[in-house]
């Protein structure tokens, strides 16, 4: 009697179900629904909306079920797959409201897609007499392998939030492509105006790719190409970031901070903190998204880089050596990083200390030239110095400066010097001070003549490359400025004597 009664009830619960799927179906898998959809979404987004498909499904919620979809012509945005669960209420009334939306497998492109979230963000129009169907409004929206493309470099998204009215409530979003991996939680306090705040953690980070992206976000895409700034309104996204590890204009950084705020056609980082090469960067970083591509500014104070460490990552392994610190104001304009590097310029005070240039063969050129028969080196002279700095110029892919400065044992040098980073050519025209030392070794017509509290002065011209540096001293410049000095002080003494006879 109790296991017939027990068949009793999953017959019936069987034929509700299969009374139930059909209902669902005939409401919501139709062409009418599909038709209707298309029309209430082109009307709320102000673009062409097409959907290739409508099904239904009753487990675990009821779903309409709708595949194919693509919104604009050409498509901004394309879904493989949207589902939206309501209960038996909204069935039956043929009103979803409080919908789940799940959307899956699709793509779309920064800017011109998030105008379409803008758009959307107050929900669809009323429902007309007579309609299929009409979504009401939406209390979840979860993202599932949605791929997202701005500029050159696509990030796949995933998000699960909640929507209460205007606002949206982020409980995990992730983002991956090549060179990132980040979670983030936070809201958006208003959707249609986009303002929020957000708490980013990244195990790697490319600085490049989050500027292409918060461009698209910047940008609104009906002046994606406008000159000047765009007017966004209110917005402003703010972001508390951190990466462990990333990339920023090519060069590897550890240890990332930084508060960062978006608002309509600008970017910045401020502060922005992080390590690289063996040293420390504190400052800003500020990008103006309008007109295309950004222009980047970074301006900061470096302290204890590692220069062997930067020349081998710029193809001049054992070049130069020393702990690099001082301050920048650089510009440039681009996507990536060699687009950054070629546009770069601005302004540096930077000095090498505690460092060493090996092929710089500055004493043994000046031992030829002066000293001892053998050529050889005084003992424990090198290339090694305490100090090699200067306000430098940076342009048009290299630095240059007006007031080079270089300390070491054996000489110090004083001039004017430029670089091609990219090839690593040196053009430099400095006058050379011997140590008291070297001094000592050169001729006696020389030392005598010494200009300078008894150190000789060289004139000297250094080309070549950073990695193997050519020198030419003037000897015949030496020789007449030593000759003048001569004469100089000869008249002064002539004077002097002069005087002294005449006061006598």
């Amino acid at each position: 009697m109790i296991r017939r009664a027990i068949v009793v009830v999953l017959a019936v619960v069987a034929a509700l179900g299969a009374a139930l799927a059909l209902y669902a179906r005939n409401v919501l898998a139709s062409d009418q629904v599909r038709a209707t959809l298309e029309s209430q979404l082109a009307a709320r987004l102000g673009r062409p909306v097409s959907i290739g498909g409508a099904g239904a499904s009753i487990f675990p919620r009821i779903a309409l079920e709708l595949r194919e979809i693509a919104v604009g012509d050409p498509p901004s945005l394309t879904l493989g797959r949207a589902s939206i669960s309501t209960g038996l209420r909204g069935l039956f009334s043929r009103r979803i409201e409080d919908a789940e939306v799940l959307l899956a497998g699709g793509r779309m492109s920064l800017p011109e897609a998030l105008a379409i979230g803008t758009a959307a963000g107050g929900g669809l129009p009323p429902d007309a007499e007579g309609a299929a169907i009409t979504i009401a409004s939406v209390r979840t929206i979860s993202l599932q392998d949605i791929e997202v493309v701005a500029a050159d470099t696509t990030m796949r998204i995933g998000m699960e939030s909640s929507l209460a009215g205007d606002r949206l409530e982020v409980s995990r979003l992730s983002a991956v492509s090549e060179r990132t991996t980040l979670e983030a939680t936070g809201a958006l306090d208003s959707v249609e105006e986009r303002r929020g705040a957000f708490t980013v953690r990244a195990r790697e980070l490319d600085v490049d790719e989050l500027i292409a992206f918060a461009s698209g976000i910047t940008t609104p895409a009906e002046r994606a190409d406008a000159e000047g700034p765009v007017d966004g309104g209110s917005m402003r996204i703010a972001l508390d970031l951190e990466a462990a590890s990333g990339s920023l204009a090519g060069h590897a950084f550890s240890d990332l901070r930084a508060q960062m705020e978006a608002v309509p056609s600008r970017i910045r980082m401020d502060p922005l903190a992080l390590r690289t090469s063996g040293g420390t960067f504190e400052g800003t970083l500020q990008a103006v998204t309008t007109p295309a591509p950004p222009a980047v500014t970074l301006r900061g104070t470096l302290a204890g880089l590692d220069v062997a460490a930067l020349a081998g990552a710029a193809g001049k392994p054992g070049a130069i050596a020393g702990s690099l610190g001082g301050t920048v104001a650089l510009q440039a304009r681009g996507a990536g990083p060699e687009a950054l590097a070629g546009s770069a310029r601005g302004s540096a005070a930077a000095a090498i200390s505690d460092g060493a240039i090996p092929g710089l063969e500055m004493v043994r050129a000046i031992v030829l030239a002066f000293g001892k028969p053998s050529g050889a080196p005084p003992e424990g002279s090198g290339s090694a110095f305490t100090r090699l700095g200067g306000d430098f110029v940076v342009a048009n892919g290299g630095l240059r400066t007006e007031n080079l400065t270089f300390a070491s044992r054996d000489f110090d040098m004083r001039g004017r010097a430029a670089l091609v980073v990219a090839t690593g050519a040196l053009d430099a025209e400095v006058d050379v001070v011997l140590s008291e030392e070297l001094t000592a070794q050169a001729g006696t017509d020389l030392r005598r003549y010494a200009q300078s509290a008894g150190r000789i002065i060289l004139p000297a011209r250094i080309g070549g490359t950073l990695s193997e540096p050519a020198i030419s001293l003037d000897l015949e410049a030496a020789s007449r400025r030593a000759l003048e000095n001569e004469l100089k002080r000869r008249a002064k003494s002539l004077l002097e004597d002069l005087l002294r006879r005449k006061k006598g």
